[in-house]
């Protein structure tokens, strides 16, 4: 059995968490606190405290008041994903980039892939977008439309399992866990 370091939960636990606690700040704009802002959300508030740390370098949120902030810079719908410094984290970029160049490609090979999803700030590799495009496949997330031909061609997929926008996370014990159904998906199963 290996150890787990302490308060870190399982990916595949639901938990309250940064969208949470960001969809509370927008509700409360004007002015907030942290323990409003976890009657709101659920959120714990070390949790919050923590984010708070986050938004406030950046600009995002300022002091109003002794204990209370009031949004300085709303960032639209999702929460802003930041350091403690401010700078924003590009951790897991090249996964959410690769899982929105498949749901807005009808057919992709990781070459594709991988040329559709990096960035200036995220190089996503082919054979990153390729170990992605397999573990997606063994779960069931993809169809071969177009079978590999070593040296010739890379095989081409089709995203067959749209589960939402946000990207399945491939866990360190070989497995899939989608956050947009809560599920866990083994390879092999369909």
């Amino acid at each position: 059995m290996t150890a787990r370091k302490a308060g870190r939960r399982p990916a595949s636990t639901p938990s309250v968490g940064r969208q949470e606690i960001w969809e509370a700040i927008r509700l409360q704009a004007g002015g907030f606190t942290a323990a409003s802002l976890s009657t709101a959300s659920g959120a714990n508030r070390k949790t919050i405290e923590d984010y708070l740390r986050c938004l406030h370098p950046a600009g995002v949120i300022e002091r109003a008041g002794e204990d209370g902030w009031r949004l300085a810079d709303d960032r639209g719908h999702h929460a802003p994903r930041l350091n403690r410094a401010g700078k924003p984290v590009v951790q897991g970029a090249g996964t959410e980039n690769m899982w929105r160049s498949m749901r807005m490609l009808a057919t992709f090979s990781p070459r594709d892939i991988s040329a559709h999803s990096s960035t200036p700030e995220v190089q996503v590799t082919e054979p990153t977008a390729k170990s992605y495009c397999g573990m997606l496949l063994r779960c069931g997330y993809l169809r071969v439309i177009r079978k590999a031909s070593p040296g010739v061609r890379q095989a081409t997929y089709r995203l067959i399992r749209n589960s939402g926008p946000k990207p399945p996370q491939v866990q360190r014990v070989k497995r899939i866990y989608d956050p947009n159904t809560g599920e866990v998906h083994m390879p092999g199963e369909r």
